[in-house]
């Protein structure tokens, strides 16, 4: 029931950040500003889609070694290709599968794996908390809200890390608490180090968009602005960072758009909404490709089966994700 009302209200919140872009900016500026964009903006920008692919499957496959069990490299992509298509019809259903591959593959216990995948999406808010941080401790943008929002990440954090360093038996016994326990800091950190060409390639999916569109907004200024669109992104609150996303984009990067290339919201509007409809549209070929293999065959139905046995509990709290 808490999943459903949550899955509800990000719908809503979704629809109502994307009526008020359209209200503020006519959609036929934004299909204007389409029209303008350099030749070279889709290749580039779905090069730069393949490339978070790729990234994202290396760091899982990785963290996996590390924490789970040793498996292909081939089949960590096969297999996160196809959560992608999995996850668009239910999130949880597509993190599910991928706990169902590595037990089915490995023999290994469903809750380590569920416990793993808890890291894996752990780790990657905290690089992009620790970007954010930086972002705005040398950047010149603050949007409304979002201090106060990292001050409690930080706060959330410090509590982390000291239940991590002391590691209290009766958290240990636990199954769910096991891998990121016995991760330790050391763990933790290794498995952000090999998040940050992940983060890295977002950057670069977002940055190719803007300035194939015309916006000229310095390497430096995208660096410490990027990640903070991105930490907004996965936040719980739309549905694919759909709506949000763009409203920030807006405010960070309008004033970066020459005069000649349009107004400066709906080219901004403009380009990452068609990078989005890029990611998509790649997510879910890549994902209908890969869900046909004799790798992924009967994963959506067995991570289902698992859903309703309570396995994918845990995770039904993140009721919306981005292309990360």
């Amino acid at each position: 029931m808490r999943a459903r009302v949550l899955r509800v209200l990000a719908w809503a919140i979704t629809v109502a950040a994307l009526l008020w872009l359209f209200w503020k900016t006519p959609i036929g500026q934004v299909w204007a500003s389409v029209g303008r964009a350099a030749s070279w903006t889709l290749p580039v920008v779905l090069v730069a889609v393949i490339l978070v692919y790729v990234a994202d499957s290396f760091a899982m496959w990785k963290t996996f070694a590390w924490f789970l069990a040793r498996l292909p490299f081939r089949d960590v992509l096969i297999v996160r290709g196809a959560t992608y298509l999995l996850a668009a019809i239910n999130y949880s259903v597509g993190q599910g599968a991928i706990v169902y591959f590595v037990h089915r593959a490995r023999g290994v216990p469903i809750r380590r794996g569920v416990a793993t995948v808890l890291l894996i999406m752990g780790t990657n808010v905290l690089v992009l908390l620790a970007l954010v941080t930086l972002g705005l401790v040398f950047g010149s943008e603050r949007p409304p809200g979002l201090v106060p929002v990292v001050s409690v990440a930080w706060a959330g954090l410090a509590v982390y890390v000291v239940v991590v360093a002391v590691a209290p038996r009766w958290l240990r016994s636990r199954p769910i608490f096991d891998v990121l326990l016995s991760a330790g800091l050391a763990g933790h950190l290794k498995a952000m180090a090999v998040r940050l060409p992940h983060i890295a390639a977002l950057i670069a999916f977002n940055l190719s968009a803007l300035w194939g569109f015309g916006v000229a907004v310095p390497l430096a200024t995208a660096i410490t602005a990027l990640p903070v669109v991105m930490f907004i992104a996965v936040l719980p609150i739309s549905v694919q960072g759909l709506g949000t996303t763009q409203a920030v984009m807006v405010l960070f990067f309008a004033r970066f758009v020459p005069a000649a290339a349009g107004e400066p919201s709906a080219v901004v509007l403009g380009a990452s909404l068609t990078a989005q409809v890029v990611a998509l549209s790649f997510q879910v070929l890549t994902g209908l490709i890969c869900v046909r293999t004799r790798t992924a065959r009967g994963l959506g139905e067995a991570a289902r089966k698992g859903m309703r046995k309570g396995f994918a509990d845990p995770m039904e709290s993140e009721s919306s994700g981005s292309l990360g």
